[in-house]
């Protein structure tokens, strides 16, 4: 509603002008809104096997203390969320799951939102959306500034250090605000009773499959979805593609060839077809947010866009700033505009003009404009649901559980990067 009395008082549009806006973009994230459905169950599936869960509670049985598990999963993850934060969003979900359980007297919202402080901490790394989008030929702003390479960007001297400090920094914060004893709210029973349903899901899955076998008398199709042999062969199909993609590419990760990794791994770790189905099945549980949520964001993006709003916001924000404060205005006029387009890249397909044009007009240097459009946008996720909906999902919490712990990481990671990006050189 707040976007759309905006549209409506500030860009001027009339109140059914704003629901044919919304309405158009309701399904602009049909696409994604799949590739997120896909990651959480390929990956909630993964981390059901036998193997799966071998290593998750090794990897859960590092820390000895709730105050080393939260220290712990925050770096952890914002390595990962670093490398991409499609990997910090599946390993940071099951391994706050699985510590949750097995780690006695920790609070469980507050290392639910270490996951997610850590994957927002970290997401400054190889695949930042921005940073990438400009390294490459044919982007939309290449006749207005060129190619921006990544040693200027997301491998700059300042985004490097943004990064290490920011992840320090919320590592020791984390360490200090971990509640001990009685104060620490646990994981509650039904959540619990749920996590354990899940796991003798799959359990129950394995041995009505031996029964089935011992039965012996089976048609064509039950016996097919019943064997090895079709996952064995299918998986060294995908398996195949896999090693080709990056032998050819490198170390090039996309949502697409991510999803493409968690499925098949999901496929190859069970023995049949039919196991298969049966924990993809138990899996979409944990996806329900994605699929309901998902399509309100795109409207809400939908009138942003179509409004001209967001370009008019970004002018209101970054009229008063000079060549001195310009980092901090775009990171803020980036934070808030994410908060109703929390689409990774999206915002930068609205305001990525405006923001040149004025660092053009400012005679500023383009990349620390690029950055700091990129880290507003990044840190401002610490404070949107949107990217907490899969996390949330799998652990069984809402954002009102964690929101608290997410508002003060944002403002610790918001005052370390703007430092960063007023006063260190690119």
């Amino acid at each position: 509603f707040a976007a759309y009395l905006m549209g409506i008082f500030g860009a001027y549009r009339g109140p059914f002008d704003m629901i044919r806006f919304w309405v158009n973009g309701f399904w602009n994230f049909l696409s994604f809104s799949m590739q997120m459905v896909l990651m959480v169950t390929a990956g909630f599936s993964v981390a059901s096997v036998p193997f799966g869960r071998k290593v998750l509670r090794s990897l859960a049985a590092i820390p000895q203390t709730p105050r080393g598990a939260v220290m712990f999963l925050t770096g952890t993850i914002a390595v990962f969320s670093w490398l991409h934060w499609g990997i910090g969003i599946v390993a940071g979900a099951f391994l706050a799951r699985e510590m949750g359980r097995k780690i006695p007297q920790i609070d469980f919202p507050l290392l639910v939102a270490c996951a997610y402080i850590g994957m927002c901490a970290g997401n400054f790394g190889l695949f930042a959306p921005e940073p990438l989008a400009v390294s490459k030929p044919g982007h939309f702003l290449e006749k207005a500034i060129g190619i921006i390479p990544l040693s200027q960007t997301s491998f700059s001297a300042l985004a490097l250090t943004g990064f290490f400090l920011g992840t320090a920094a919320v590592i020791i914060l984390v360490g200090l605000i971990c509640p001990e004893g009685r104060d620490a709210v646990g994981v509650a029973p039904e959540i619990l009773q749920r996590f354990e349903e899940e796991d003798r899901a799959e359990e129950a899955a394995m041995i009505a499959e031996k029964e089935i076998r011992q039965r012996g008398e089976m048609t064509f199709g039950v016996r097919l979805e019943h064997s090895q042999w079709p996952v064995w062969l299918i998986s060294i199909m995908g398996f195949s593609y896999i090693v080709f993609w990056f032998y050819g590419r490198g170390f090039e990760i996309n949502l697409n060839i991510l999803n493409f990794i968690l499925l098949f791994l999901a496929f190859s770790f069970h023995d049949t077809p039919m196991r298969f189905l049966k924990s993809m099945e138990s899996s979409t549980r944990a996806a329900y947010g994605i699929i309901v949520q998902f399509p309100f964001y795109a409207g809400i993006q939908g009138m942003l866009a179509s409004s001209g709003l967001a370009a008019i916001l970004f002018t209101w924000i970054a009229t008063p700033s000079t060549g001195f404060t310009f980092p901090f205005w775009v990171f803020i006029d980036a934070a808030f505009v994410n908060f109703f387009v929390p689409t990774s890249g999206g915002i930068w397909e609205i305001q990525g003009a405006a923001v040149i044009e004025a660092a053009q007009r400012l005679s500023l240097s383009i990349p620390r404009a690029i950055n700091a459009f990129t880290a507003g946008e990044i840190i401002g996720n610490v404070i949107q649901p949107f990217w907490a909906i899969p996390l949330l999902g799998v652990c069984g919490l809402s954002m009102r559980h964690i929101m608290g712990y997410c508002l003060i990481a944002f403002f610790v990671l918001s005052a370390i990067w703007v430092l960063c990006l007023t006063f260190l050189p690119i």
